[in-house]
């Protein structure tokens, strides 16, 4: 099936790599108009230039910046169909070495940043009567890991976040949900010998995602296939978080 966002206008954040990449390319393979946004200006644009997109450096945590992409998409297309507040980071270390920085760091970026953009695209969308926006938690935050309290309890703040917004924009004609990916062979997996091969066989399914797998995940919730489908966590992980594989298999 192709053709499945034909025309319809998308922002993805934190799309200069990863999952967000991996998205705004579908979107695109689908008739997508994008947008992307991310931090990182010179992979943003080579990212665009290669994929077709339109860049905008945006810091999520900066809530006038976010309201300033949502806004410029909007006078340039007329309209906003879709958001996809993605842009995200990690910090691994365990709670109490948790440095106030990267403490703040993960709540303004993996919390506030969805906040901002759930509040910018939900203002333009109300007032159309229709959009979509699509959040991205992890299955950290619903099966968190030691060494990644505040990471993990970011992420079960944002599932919380969406279905609280789903509820209130639902009659609006508003639909938010999240998708929570599991282990992705991206920019956040540490470059230590050993890794992918670790990381696969804790995958049920018997290895770790490529991040198309999971945009796959996020087309499905922003396309008209997902209409009935509001206040909902899409965790797209393999089978990781359904529970333990017997002993010795």
């Amino acid at each position: 099936m192709t053709n499945r966002m034909q025309d319809k206008i998308v922002i993805v954040t934190g799309a200069s790599s990863g999952l967000g990449r991996a998205t705004a390319e579908l979107m695109i393979a689908e008739g997508a108009r994008v947008v992307i946004a991310d931090i990182n200006q010179a992979a943003g644009e080579a990212v665009a230039n290669t994929i077709g997109a339109e860049f905008v450096r945006v810091d999520v945590g900066i809530p006038g910046e976010v309201d300033a992409l949502v806004a410029g998409t909007v006078a340039r297309f007329g309209r906003l169909d879709v958001m996809c507040n993605n842009a995200g980071v990690i910090a691994t270390t365990p709670v109490v070495e948790t440095t106030d920085e990267d403490y703040d760091r993960m709540v303004t970026v993996n919390f506030g940043g969805v906040f901002y953009g759930t509040r910018a695209a939900g203002r333009v969308m109300v007032e159309q009567g229709f959009g979509v926006i699509v959040n991205t938690a992890s299955n950290g935050g619903c099966s968190p890991s030691a060494g990644m309290a505040v990471y993990s309890g970011t992420k079960a703040a944002v599932v919380a976040l969406s279905k609280a917004c789903a509820i209130e924009l639902a009659p609006k004609g508003v639909r938010v949900n999240t998708i929570s990916p599991g282990t992705m062979l991206t920019g956040m997996v540490p470059d230590v010998e050993g890794i992918v091969e670790m990381l696969d066989k804790i995958q049920p399914i018997g290895y770790a995602a490529k991040p198309s797998q999971m945009a796959a995940g996020v087309l499905f919730l922003a396309s008209d296939e997902g209409n009935y489908v509001t206040g909902h966590d899409l965790v797209v992980d393999g089978g990781a978080t359904a529970g333990r594989s017997a002993v010795g298999v």
